[in-house]
Formats: structure tokens, C-alpha cells, sequence
């Protein structure tokens, strides 16, 4: 099983911003020194409630500290940028960790960023498809010449090309049905290309898409992709309570939209609230001790096909300590575990 460690880029408002990129720094080098291959970053704007680190500018950071690694992004809301743009700063981060990068890119979905950008969710769809031609084609191609609905470029040259050629891989998001069709379409799984499992997703549903994505790839005549990532939520401690008691409060600020759940006092969840709590983490988190947590995982990669684990281990506000713990018990015990049952 191959592992990558998903940083949480979303903090407080009134987060100390330096402290938290030292401590991602820090997730990193553990990660590294675990035997991770690869960091990957999420993307929001910074125009709402919560701060998000800006995920390209952030993986500039913390590439000093993920010598080996691959860097990229889960996901890059990419029809909220220009692709022109983005196509030079992935080559720029592919040159940063030798020809590592990862363009993880999905088209979006919330309004309020469209709008923030004066762009119309309504057409995203489309705008999204445009840009990952556009990127492509600007790192494989010596001039491009582009006539779409959104962008057009004439006889454009991109001078800083990738390390990786012909280019760097490409991740496809997407969590309803049609969205894993159009990753298949999408999906070049010859040059790395994949699409990669929600989070967010129970795990019936992800078994059932995991399938509608192989499906797809075999009825347009593509192989398999090397890399088949699984981003999932991960809470390791000792044993279950613990890692509900320490990591509850960080879980619930960060899903607070599922039935308005609130936190008692900021350090456990109040008794009235553990039903609503764990249907919020029912199927959607491996919580608990490593032996259960690598039991479920190796069950996971069975039913999936997946053979990369993303490891998402921090939520908003969450203690630091408690992400190096998961972090550390993932590498030390859970993995060797499921290498075991898998092999």
C-alpha cells in the first residue's frame, strides 16, 4: 500500500498562521521518515468563514521538506483559476521535487467562490474541461492555439515545461456518479492520470463508484492507472474513545454543517450529541486502534481496488499533537498491518 499524507490547509481566522505552516512542515518530515511518498493539499478560497492556505504557494513551502516526495493537489478547484497559470506554477512545483508533481484538479461546486471570482457556477462544467485541455496541451505541445467558450490562446508557448515529461500526472475529483464518468473520460491513465476517492463518501458508495470508475476506463478501452488513491478520514489512538475524546471537538467544527452538531465544553462530546456525532462519522472515518483501523483499510483495498491510501488526519482547530500521533501510528503499525493482510 502506497501512503500520502493529506495536509489540512483550513484554520481559524484568527489561527497563528506561521505556527500552523511550521507544524505542517513538521507533519512532512515525520510523514517522509515514515516511508509516505507523497504530500498532497486541498484548495479553498480565503473569502469565507475559515483561512486557506493557497495549496500551489504552500507545496512551494513545504517541498524543502519532502525531499522524494510527490507533490500535488486533492483537489486544485481548478475553473476558479486561469489554466495559463496554472500550467506554469505546476511545472515550477515539478521542478521543485524532481518531477514529482501531482495536478489533482476538480471543477467545484460551491457558489460563493464562483462569485467571489465573477465567474458563473453554472458553466464551470465546461470551464473545467477547457482548462485541463488548455494545461495539458500547453505542457506537451511547443504552441498552442485554443478557440472555447472561455479561453482562447494563439500560437502560446509555455517555456517552463515540466520535469516530468511529457508530463506530470493528473487526479480527477468528483463524488456523484456522472463526475466519476467524466474522470474516466478525462483520464489519461498511460501518463499517471486517476481519478481519486472521496473523503466524504460512505463506504458503500465508494465500493459502487470505485467500480463505476473501472467500468468506465474498461469500456473506453484504458488500462488501469498505477495509482489508484483513496482519500479517506483517519483518527488512530490508543483505542476508540480515545481518539473520539481527543479529536471529537475538531471533527465536529469541521462538519458542524451535518445537523448543526455542536461541542459541550471544546474538549468532549456531550452525551446528547453522540448520536448525531456518530452518524456524522459512521462510514465516513477509520477511527480507533491500529489493529481496527488496519483491519478496515485492508478491507477497504480489497473491495475498491485502491492501492494508495490518502491520509487525512486533521481537522479545524485540531491539536497538533494529535495529528503527529495518527500520523506516527499509521506509519509504524497500521501500514505493516495491512501490508500483512493484503499480501
Amino acid at each position: 500500500m502506497k501512503l500520502t499524507l493529506f495536509i489540512n490547509a483550513e484554520h481559524g481566522r484568527d489561527a497563528p498562521f506561521a505556527k500552523r505552516l511550521k507544524e505542517h512542515a513538521e507533519q512532512v518530515r515525520l510523514a517522509r521518515d515514515l516511508g509516505f511518498d507523497g504530500v498532497t493539499i486541498g484548495n479553498h478560497l480565503n473569502y469565507g468563514t475559515t483561512a486557506w492556505f493557497p495549496s500551489l504557494d504552500t507545496l512551494f513551502y513545504l517541498a524543502p521538506h519532502a525531499e522524494g516526495m510527490s507533490l500535488g493537489t486533492c483537489m486544485l478547484l481548478l475553473p476558479l483559476y486561469d489554466p495559463r497559470h496554472v500550467a506554469e506554477q505546476v511545472a515550477l512545483l515539478d521542478a521543485a521535487c524532481e518531477g514529482r508533481a501531482i495536478l489533482g484538479a476538480s471543477p467545484g461546486w460551491t457558489k460563493d467562490e464562483f462569485e467571489v471570482m465573477g465567474l458563473d457556477h453554472d458553466r464551470r462544467i465546461s470551464r473545467y474541461k477547457e482548462s485541463v485541455e488548455i494545461i495539458r496541451r500547453l505542457f506537451t505541445e511547443d504552441e498552442v492555439s485554443f478557440d472555447g467558450k472561455h479561453f482562447k490562446l494563439e500560437n502560446v508557448s509555455l517555456a517552463l515545461k515540466p520535469t516530468r515529461r511529457p508530463r506530470p500526472p493528473m487526479w480527477f475529483g468528483g463524488s456523484v456518479d456522472k463526475a466519476i464518468a467524466r474522470a474516466a473520460h478525462l483520464a489519461e491513465p498511460e501518463f499517471g492520470d486517476s481519478w481519486v476517492v472521496s473523503s466524504h463518501l460512505k463506504r458503500d458508495v465508494l465500493v459502487k463508484q470505485s467500480k463505476i470508475f473501472k467500468d468506465g476506463l474498461a469500456g473506453l478501452g484504458k488500462p488501469l492507472p498505477s495509482d489508484f488513491p483513496m482519500l479517506r478520514n483517519i483518527v488512530v489512538a490508543a483505542d476508540r474513545e480515545t481518539a473520539i475524546r481527543d479529536v471529537g471537538p475538531a471533527i465536529a467544527a469541521s462538519y458542524k454543517v451535518f445537523g448543526g452538531l455542536g461541542v459541550a465544553d471544546g474538549t468532549a462530546i456531550a452525551k446528547n450529541q453522540q448520536a448525531e456525532f456518530d452518524r456524522l462519522i459512521n462510514n465516513r472515518f477509520i477511527i480507533g486502534a491500529p489493529e481496527e483501523c488496519a483491519e478496515e483499510i485492508a478491507s477497504l483495498m480489497r473491495e475498491t481496488g485502491c492501492n494508495r491510501l490518502v491520509t487525512r488526519i486533521q481537522w479545524l482547530s485540531m491539536d497538533h499533537k494529535h495529528v503527529m500521533r495518527t500520523l506516527e501510528l499509521i506509519g509504524d503499525k497500521v501500514a505493516p498491518m495491512v501490508d500483512k493482510a493484503l499480501a
